[in-house]
């Protein structure tokens, strides 16, 4: 089975991913970590395309999460899950994110944190506000791929939601 997850930022795209990919072994693919460094900077549209064709190369099964366009619209999964939340909800779970993320602080910081954490160390409104912007982007984005889509599309607003896509994957996978 190859499950794409997209939605805005904070939608919980990761935790369900990493949910499924504990639950059923699919190999996991997070594009936020194709797309960025740790360093804050973003890496070449090569390089993104590079990273993301040795995973699909290497995996026949797998669970896929982000929010880059770019790149989920090159992959073909078997079933899509549409995260999209409330804007409002949107805003106060990435905000969350940065005071979370601000008692990393002055602190080593483990190389195995996603990819995320290094991009959460410090709040600014501009920053909300910024990430608010993209998020409107990122659904309109979401959208227009999944108007064009014939691949079976589940919504999930949260982790309550989770079991219907557990049960769509047992579903087809037996």
């Amino acid at each position: 089975m190859k499950i794409l997850i997209i939605g805005p930022l904070g939608a919980g795209k990761s935790a369900l991913a990493y949910t499924i990919n504990k639950k059923y072994g699919l190999s996991r693919l997070n594009l936020d970590e194709v797309y960025r460094i740790k360093n804050g900077g973003y890496r070449s549209e090569d390089e993104q395309f590079c990273i993301l064709n040795s995973f699909l190369n290497n995996n026949s099964s797998w669970v896929m999460e982000g929010c880059q366009k770019t790149l989920y619209e090159r992959v073909k999964p078997d079933l899509i899950v549409d995260m999209r939340i409330s804007r409002l909800l949107a805003i106060w779970r990435f905000t969350t994110r940065f005071l979370k993320a601000k008692k990393l602080i002055g602190k080593d910081i483990s190389p195995d944190l996603p990819i995320q954490a290094y991009h959460y160390r410090k709040i600014t409104l501009s920053k909300i506000l910024d990430w608010d912007r993209a998020n409107k982007e990122i659904n309109q984005q979401i959208a227009d791929f999944l108007r064009n889509t014939k691949i079976p599309i589940l919504t999930c607003k949260n982790f309550r939601s989770y079991q219907k896509i557990f049960d769509y994957i047992e579903r087809v996978c037996s």
